[in-house]
């Protein structure tokens, strides 16, 4: 197999697992599916010469990871994990600095990471269209089919996800 058809597969596995996660209402799955697509991601962008981009999804895996971890934990060590999350976003973006393609994707990872801590349901779906939003200028830059259609879907999943997701009128 070489590097196309491992960067179609990549892409098609990641962009599956991305709007299976994001269509849904349970939070779990959500952290769960995306985090595993993340990997995948990381090697697609790896594959595309993406550096900044592999990096932070590589590091997006232990986020989902860490978010899920401390879901019940107290605010304390909410924070913590949070702030760690962050501190190692901002590390990478900056040893992989590649002008506004790390802008891009260094603050939809911020913004990922801030709602896989903090929020839930549909707010945290919502937050998913602007990282969605965000990335696609990674997609454009390095003309990556894969990543458009994925950034497209999973906007288009997180909406219909935070639709299912909200409350009925009148729910406390």
């Amino acid at each position: 197999m070489d590097a196309t058809h491992l960067i179609h597969a990549t892409g098609l596995v990641a962009l599956s697992l991305n709007v299976r996660g994001l269509v849904g209402t349970n939070d779990r799955s959500l952290r769960a599916s995306t985090g595993i697509a993340s990997a995948i991601w990381a090697v697609n962008n790896l594959l595309i010469g993406a550096h900044t981009a592999a990096a932070l999804s590589a590091i997006s895996v232990g986020r989902q990871a860490s978010a899920e971890a401390v879901q019940n934990r107290s605010n304390r060590i909410r924070l913590a994990a949070f702030l760690a999350m962050v501190s190692i976003t901002l590390v990478a973006s900056a040893l992989t600095w590649n002008g506004w393609t790390t802008v891009c994707t260094g603050a939809g990872s911020l913004v990922g990471t801030w709602a896989m801590f903090y929020l839930r349901g549909t707010g945290l779906r919502l937050a998913m269209v602007l990282v969605a939003s965000l990335w696609m200028y990674n997609a454009w830059a390095y003309n990556s089919w894969w990543q458009m259609i994925a950034n497209t879907a999973g906007g288009a999943a997180a909406l219909l996800g935070a639709w299912k997701a909200r409350r009925p009128l009148g729910a406390a």
